[in-house]
């Protein structure tokens, strides 16, 4: 990851402002100036790197090429991007890195992998706040226009050990109800928008997941999870469960930057105190409800008149 920061520097220092303002911005290409038909020939089938687009606040992205780590069956696609983003009103920009995650389509005649359906599975801002990551990575998401959620074919050929190209049918649309779960007992649901996505902390072993509202922590390799419930810690060495009361918390949250970041979760450390009841806990990677009921089902009569 550490290469990727390098490399968005080299390219800043180096690359002149004007070849810059010919990629892409927000989400269309600038009128490219004449050309003799040699040179239209040699555009990349995926109209090259890097690429820029302006977000909803008014900020600034640039994406530079995502260099492949796997693709297994040409299906799914694993990769590394170094990100600069500019936020609305700032000078210069902050530097990142980030790992995406694609099921893939192909297509052959056009030299071109789809990846439209993305994931940001790992992002890594070392300035930014971890309000401040959330934030951004979502403009990410929502910035890049789904029709240039495409990387060229050679591209990806040449960084994995692999030749053979399988085209797989598009999907359709699915309108799935939200998961409904059900307790007679205290409980809560933790969701998390699909994969949990972590993001380190400054001078910390812990890793923190940004795509929940609940603090959700993750610790070495395999990893151990905490999960704060108000002031009472849980514990799993599966994010999805079971959790159990996590009677004693390692050494790293005491190391916790003393910001405005994690003011609740030092007040919980502070304030710990063992759950009477430990709920029952739900994790949900997709649209979900929880129904708690106190206690066993109580019927009583309706009167109709």
């Amino acid at each position: 990851m550490k290469a990727f920061i390098s490399y968005v520097l080299a390219i800043s220092l180096t690359v002149p402002a004007s070849s810059l303002s010919a990629a892409r911005v927000g989400g269309q290409t600038s009128p490219p100036a004449p050309s003799t038909r040699a040179a239209a020939a040699a555009q990349p089938a995926d109209g090259g790197w890097p690429r820029a687009y302006d977000t909803a606040s008014g900020g600034r992205i640039i994406l530079y090429q995502p260099q492949v780590a796997s693709w297994p069956d040409q299906k799914h696609l694993v990769m590394y991007a170094a990100v600069a983003y500019t936020a609305s009103g700032a000078k210069t920009p902050t530097l990142g890195t980030l790992k995406i995650e694609a099921n893939t389509q192909i297509s052959v005649p056009e030299r071109l992998v789809n990846f439209s359906e993305f994931t940001i599975t790992e992002s890594n801002f070392p300035k930014l706040s971890r309000d401040q990551l959330k934030l951004v990575v979502d403009e990410i998401t929502s910035s890049v226009p789904r029709n240039e959620r495409v990387i060229g074919l050679d591209r990806v050929l040449a960084a994995v050990d692999t030749s053979e190209i399988t085209p797989k049918n598009v999907d359709g649309v699915k309108a799935d109800p939200p998961v409904i779960f059900f307790s007679q007992r205290p409980a809560i649901l933790v969701n998390i928008d699909e994969e949990p996505m972590w993001s380190p902390i400054k001078d910390n072993d812990l890793r923190f997941a940004v795509n929940t509202n609940w603090d959700l922590f993750a610790l070495g390799t395999p990893a151990t999870y905490y999960l704060r419930n108000g002031n009472a810690w849980m514990t799993a060495s599966n994010v999805d469960g079971p959790w159990t009361p996590a009677h004693k918390l390692p050494d790293s949250f005491s190391k916790l930057p003393d910001d405005g970041n994690w003011k609740d979760v030092k007040a919980a450390l502070s304030n710990q105190k063992p759950a009477a009841t430990v709920p029952t806990v739900f994790v949900s990677k997709i649209s979900a409800e929880l129904i708690e009921l106190a206690g066993a089902l109580a019927y009583t009569w309706v009167n109709a008149t």
